[in-house]
């Protein structure tokens, strides 16, 4: 211990006094260093006597109340957290990994205000002598830092006091201590193992403001208009609706106007405003179908409030549904995507070498398929719903698709969704394993830093068979069988023999795979699911339509009639695939009018449902309450039950009520935000999508997650606590759970829009 701790000491004299760059990623910093020592502190200037004390924004630092809002984060090390006997947090370290924040110890939940001074105090003792990095800083992205030092711990208690200056402002940034492989180590010639196991004890943290004299406000974000509409805007023969948000009493009537004249094209009164109780606000809208005309306008109100300009005319969502589709080629893995066609987001081939199943040492080929969201994971349950929509939406309207998208396999003969949903297919035969089970993703262990695809290089590692991976994996095959009979019969053939295998697997093993949990190194995404009869319910169908086995009809009947099995158009709740099949295809219709019927009248229940749900709220969607993560799939999701319905009964006002949930997607919303990237006025800029983030340019044609009441990220904890549930959303890329994006909420707004023949 001695020979480390000269070792360490010798290093630490040249970058005691220096901001050090260890971010959870990497970047400069903007803050700047004002004293670092134990006990020691520069002296500032307070503002006024009144403002001597500032609050402590780290709540609970002082530990008096368990570990308060701390939360412990490894990547690559070991680690566990405790309020100790002396009322410290104590952090036991069996590893320290291989990177700074490889054991990390964080607080969320305060805000930065640029030109602002601050200042942060602790206590730190540790078991061995050890450098470590403090940090305050961007929690996404690049992760850069605000301010930073490297702290030297010994055993003794000793007391640091840093003061910094902000130069950019962050209403949601990271507090963290990097307890992991530092750069001070590296520097002094130390390995990562040189600490052996080990504690250290921190107490009484503090951050506060000792001086906002050059301190700017907070800012606030993009103005909401007061007249909502789709920003895209309606065709022809479409019902065509504006919402207005509290109006004064003297607005009650508006007028279309043509954007480049400024001539009254229609004029309308406003209908009576109803209470909105998940956006907080008084709603009324009204109804301008019968202008016809085609053109580019806005609405304007008596009283002068305007609206976003839109269009109407016959072909004008060709650009936004190709742009829709063109987003899964652009999520292709394992190929190089083309300058000419990517653009901005081109790359060379990433993810091709072998992936290790985990807990073993073999390695297999699972290269393709589509990335799934913001991040460069592919998983089976996700991708098989993805694959499904886009089948789906190919088999309800094949008219709609094309053959000149773009990708590099336009003009083959081939309609271009059913060449891109092939990709993802040949992907999940190759996460089928030889007895017929089906891996539930690959990844590697940890989610990659702000990188293009090609750059995250780490071993990549398939995770062990679920049931709902194998029974999705079974659905989604058997459907594509019959739609690839017409292009493929081969490919056909191979999809119908996979998805058997895959069904009899899971009835021999169902009892034995339940669900999916991440083995304990590994944090990418879980997808977990522990019910998976919806997954048997939608396989059986698809598989019984395919083949007309009675094996299959005989678990359609038992499941049809079980009260366990949850239904939805999502990744974990799929039962209404199994009525999809069961009401669309002839195969029940004609020889099973039984189970027909029963499905029939379950989806027109729930169709009922959320109509009555559409027609009592405000901006006309399938909403009563809070906001879910993944809000916009929801919609999407209730559009399609909507469409299918309308196909049921030929009944308008369920076709009517889907369009509607694509008018809210749209713009007509509380938030005033189109939710697709590059499409309308007012669209997300800064999604999670570490391609965008890279390129620093949102890559057109993706659905973001929309409004999340329940704020299940920092980011949107600081600036959606106590916004009502339909407002809270924010355009940033670090609000991960309001703003990043899948392939699964982009594929029922492609099935969406083809239904409805946009």
């Amino acid at each position: 211990m001695r020979k480390f701790k000269q070792i360490f000491i010798s290093a630490l004299l040249s970058v005691s006094m220096m901001v050090t760059f260890s971010a959870c990623g990497t970047g400069n910093t903007s803050g700047t260093k004002s004293s670092s020592s134990s006990g020691s502190s520069s002296e500032v200037k307070k503002t006024s006597a009144d403002k001597s004390e500032y609050k402590n924004m780290i709540n609970g630092g002082d530990f008096s109340n368990d570990i308060g809002g701390f939360t412990l984060y490894t990547n690559g090390g070991s680690a566990k957290i405790s309020v100790n006997d002396q009322k410290q947090l104590q952090v036991d370290i069996t590893g320290i990994g291989s990177v700074e924040h490889g054991v990390q110890v964080f607080y969320d939940g305060f805000n930065l205000l640029k030109g602002g001074v601050y200042q942060l105090d602790f206590d730190v003792s540790s078991t061995v002598d050890r450098p470590f990095d403090w940090r305050v800083q961007l929690n996404g992205g690049d992760y850069h830092a605000y301010a930073t030092n490297t702290i030297n711990a010994t055993k003794e208690m000793q007391h640091v006091t840093e003061t910094f200056t902000v130069e950019e402002s962050d209403p949601a940034p990271r507090f963290c201590f990097n307890l992991g492989y530092v750069n001070a180590m590296k520097d002094a010639g130390l390995k990562a193992d040189a600490l052996g196991e080990h504690s250290l004890m921190f107490d009484n943290i503090s951050l506060k403001v000792i001086d906002d004299t050059n301190m700017v406000k907070p800012e606030n974000g993009p103005e909401i208009p007061a007249v909502k509409v789709n920003q895209v805007g309606y065709e022809t023969d479409a019902v065509k609706t504006v919402f207005f948000s509290d109006l004064k009493s003297t607005d009650t009537s508006f007028d279309v106007v043509d954007a480049s004249s400024g001539d009254k094209v229609f004029s309308g009164g406003i209908g009576e405003a109803i209470d909105n109780k998940e956006s907080g606000e008084k709603v009324a809208s009204a109804d301008f179908s019968d202008l016809k005309d085609k053109g580019t306008y806005k609405i304007v109100t008596k009283e002068g409030k305007e609206s976003d300009e839109f269009q109407i005319g016959d072909d004008i969502y060709k650009d936004v549904f190709n742009n829709l589709v063109k987003f899964f080629y652009l999520q292709r893995c394992g190929t190089e995507l083309d300058a000419s066609i990517a653009g901005d987001y081109a790359h060379p081939a990433c993810h091709t070498g072998k992936a290790v199943i985990y807990g073993s040492k073999k390695e297999i080929d699972v290269s393709g398929g589509w990335h799934d969201a913001g991040d460069y994971g592919r998983y089976t349950v996700s991708g098989a719903k993805a694959a499904a929509d886009l089948l789906l939406a190919y088999k309800a309207n094949p008219d709609y698709f094309g053959d000149d998208t773009g990708i590099p396999e336009s003009g083959n003969g081939i309609p271009d969704v059913l060449d891109e949903v092939r990709y993802e297919l040949e992907w999940l035969i190759k996460m089928q394993n030889d007895k017929g089970g089906v891996y539930h993703k690959v990844t590697c262990k940890n989610f990659p830093e702000t990188v293009m695809p090609q750059d995250e290089t780490d071993q990549l590692v398939v995770c062990r068979v679920s049931n709902t991976a194998t029974y999705d994996f079974a659905a989604v095959m058997s459907l594509a069988s019959g739609i690839y009979s017409e292009v493929d019969k081969g490919f056909a053939s191979k999809c119908l023999k996979r998805a058997e295998k895959a069904y009899l697997f899971e009835n021999k093993h169902a009892d034995g795979i339940i669900g999916f949990k991440n083995p304990g190194d590994v944090v990418t995404g879980e997808y977990p699911d522990g019910m998976f009869w919806d997954e048997q319910f939608a396989a059986a169908a698809s598989l019984y339509d395919a083949t007309g086995d009675d094996m299959y009809l005989k678990d359609v009947k038992k499941l049809l009639a079980d009260s366990s099995v949850k239904y939805g158009y999502g990744w974990t709740d799929v039962g209404y695939y199994a009525l999809h099949t069961i009401l669309t295809g002839d195969s029940f219709k004609n020889d099973n009018k039984d189970i027909y019927d029963a499905a029939k009248d379950k989806l027109m229940e729930a169709a009922d449902e959320a109509l009555s749900n559409i027609e009592k709220n405000g901006y006309r969607v399938n909403r009563t309450g809070d906001y879910e993560w993944g809000s916009n799939l929801g919609n999407m999701s209730s559009a399609m039950l909507l469409l299918l319905a309308n196909t049921l009964s030929g009944d308008e006002k369920y076709k009517n009520a889907a369009l509607d949930q694509v008018n809210y997607t749209f713009g007509a919303n509380a938030t005033g935000y189109s939710f697709v990237t590059g499409t309308g006025t007012l669209s997300p800029e800064h999604p999670h999508h570490r391609p965008s983030q890279v390129v620093k340019k949102a890559m057109p044609g993706m659905l973001v997650g929309g409004p999340d009441s329940r704020l299940e990220d920092s980011y949107a904890k600081a600036v959606c606590y106590n916004k009502p549930a339909a407002l809270c959303y924010v355009d940033n890329d670090q609000a991960y759970s309001l703003n990043e994006i899948t392939i699964y909420w982009n594929s029922p707004l492609v099935y969406v829009m083809a239904a409805l023949d946009l």
